[in-house]
């Protein structure tokens, strides 16, 4: 654990909880198989389906801090605590989260779980955390009273990071986009509290009385006595102590020979004896998958517990959830699995994928097309995962057109031509339309902005723009391209785009001749007005006479949009 920060300190109980000892820590990776594990894990994966207020976050932060205080250093539940706590409390909540981190690492790094051999899956963890949470961070400004939370919290990522770097011997681990966001709310608040200091300091040597000469005197020669004691000090070291002897380690434990366990099921509570049996087979479908890859069983359980708890689309406003996105780590070893033809590996990755994010429909395609590569092994498990993905299709109609808060499509654009070509031809699956050409366009645009390029999506809606002449096509167009500035904050371009689309509908009544897109029109340039940067675009003066002549004619048009609209926050 660090030393005292002179600037700020964190008074909470649970911030010991990194650096406790365990009773038994050798049982650390039996509690995995445990029924309060799987409570756990069951409460948190209401996020992959219903988003982050489908979760019970206060007493799964409670439950989480007791199994690290005393059951288990777990990673995995460590880093899902930092991210909960953040969600549940703010600032205070993620300094006391990466606190424990922190702590966890620096004291438990050789038996936390997962262990030191799976470096990868300890990495994983981390890089999960800092993606999911640095987004957050940037939206979530701290107000005032939590700066010293917020340095606490930056220093602990800092040391974390730090730690992380010498510890480390084959994976790397990508904290920076988290450390990115802190730094500038991290700055204020030490400016801050360096303020307060000074200023307290100040306060306390005008109120001390002064010392008596004698007394002043005595103490400049003791200073001077102990300056010259430490140079005495500095010229002649003493020789260091000698190390204690490394211990001898004790001999690995043999493995436990593993059994199957009955499930248990309490019936008399139905979602709990359901929930039971979903769990069971969610662990039958991780075995399955390491033992023997090609068993269509284990795919079959997987999509068993993870679509039969869904029953319905998730909540969403114009198609866009509150579901956080595919792991850009994961995206890119699918990516370079597929570019090195290594269809083993990437069946590995897209099922594992699905696994953390269900609604991802782009992974059933990619171990479809992998299945098919890898021979007649695979045949059986191919035609379970097209003939449950059929199933699911029709239970949830519309689930393929809907994205992840980043904007990132359930579906992509080729993902839905294969559904329609292959999956409905061969189940009847819903309704999944491949698309205008407008709508591959704004698909591969949104790829590029994902990809870190979103002047390159940019470019591939103007040149569909440039095919569309100077009508109704052209104006869809130009919305499809707000839309895509919304999404990836390009901020600028937006607000002069809306601009110049509105004047054009009033010259041209769009109002009347196309009220379609005199809504759409609307509705984005409303959803544009909340955005976290409109306030740089617009006074607040200008955006309230706006608002008011949006509302105006969405009344005309569209009542239901209008009051849905304006019952948002």
């Amino acid at each position: 654990m660090a030393g005292e920060d002179p600037l700020a300190t964190l008074e909470d109980p649970r911030i010991g909880v990194g650096l406790a000892a365990l009773e038994n820590p050798e049982t650390q990776e039996d509690f995995r198989e445990s029924a309060e594990f799987e409570s756990l894990e069951s409460e948190f994966r209401k996020m992959e389906t219903g988003g982050p207020n489908a979760v019970r976050w206060k007493q799964l932060n409670d439950d989480t801090v007791k199994v690290l205080q005393s059951s288990s250093k777990d990673l995995v539940l460590a880093t899902r605590l930092a991210f909960g706590l953040f969600v549940e409390e703010g600032y205070r909540g993620l300094a006391v989260g990466l606190v424990i981190l922190r702590d966890m690492t620096g004291a438990h790094w050789e038996t936390m779980i997962p262990p030191v051999r799976r470096e990868r899956g300890r990495a994983g963890a981390f890089d999960w955390l800092a993606e999911k949470l640095a987004p957050m961070v940037e939206a979530k400004k701290p107000d005032g009273k939590a700066n010293a939370e917020v340095h606490v919290a930056h220093e602990a990522l800092l040391e974390l990071d730090n730690s992380l770097e010498q510890k480390m011997t084959k994976s790397q681990v990508a904290l920076g986009p988290l450390v990115r966001a802190l730094r500038p709310y991290a700055r204020d608040a030490k400016a801050t509290l360096e303020e307060v200091r000074k200023a307290a300091e100040a306060a306390a040597a005008a109120a001390a009385p002064p010392p008596p000469a004698e007394e002043a005197s005595a103490q400049a020669d003791q200073a001077a006595a102990d300056g010259s004691a430490q140079s005495a000090a500095v010229e002649t070291p003493q020789p260091a102590a000698a190390a204690p002897a490394a211990a001898t380690p004790a001999p690995p434990a043999p493995a436990p020979v593993t059994s199957v366990a009955p499930i248990e099921v309490d019936t008399s509570n139905a979602s709990a004896a359901i929930q039971s049996v979903f769990n069971a087979a969610t662990k039958a479908a991780s075995t399955l998958r390491r033992e023997a890859l090609t068993d269509a069983r284990g795919y079959h359980a997987a999509r068993f517990a993870l679509w039969g708890t869904v029953e319905g689309p998730p909540p969403h406003q114009n198609g866009k959830t509150a579901l956080p996105p595919p792991q850009k780590n994961k995206i890119a070893e699918i990516a370079a699995l597929k570019s090195a033809g290594n269809t083993e590996g990437l069946i590995n990755s897209a099922e594992s994928a699905f696994v953390t994010s269900p609604f991802w429909l782009d992974t059933q395609f990619f171990l479809a097309e992998a299945m098919t590569g890898a021979g007649p092994a695979y045949e059986a498990a191919r035609l379970l995962v097209v003939s449950e993905l059929s199933a699911f299709l029709r239970r949830v109609p519309d689930i393929a057109g809907l994205t992840f808060s980043d904007g990132t499509a359930f579906a992509s654009m080729e993902t839905r031509e294969w559904v329609a070509r292959e999956v409905q031809a061969g189940g009847g699956g819903g309704s999944v339309p491949s698309g205008s050409d407008l709508d591959k366009a704004f698909s591969a645009a949104v790829q590029q902005a994902l990809a870190g390029k979103p002047a390159d999506g940019l470019t591939v809606l103007k040149n569909h723009v440039s095919g569309c002449g100077a009508g109704r096509d052209w104006f869809k167009a130009q919305l499809k391209i707000g839309e895509f500035c919304l999404r990836f904050d390009l901020v600028h371009p937006l607000f002069a785009l809306l601009g110049s689309l509105r004047a054009i509908a009033v010259e041209r009544d769009l109002a009347h001749w196309e009220p379609e897109l005199a809504i759409a029109l609307a509705r984005l340039s409303w959803q544009s007005l909340g955005h976290k940067n409109a306030k740089q675009m617009l006074p607040d003066a200008d955006a309230l006479k706006l608002r008011a002549n949006l509302m105006e004619t969405l009344s005309l048009l569209d009542v239901a949009e209008a009051a849905e609209l304006a019952g948002r926050k």
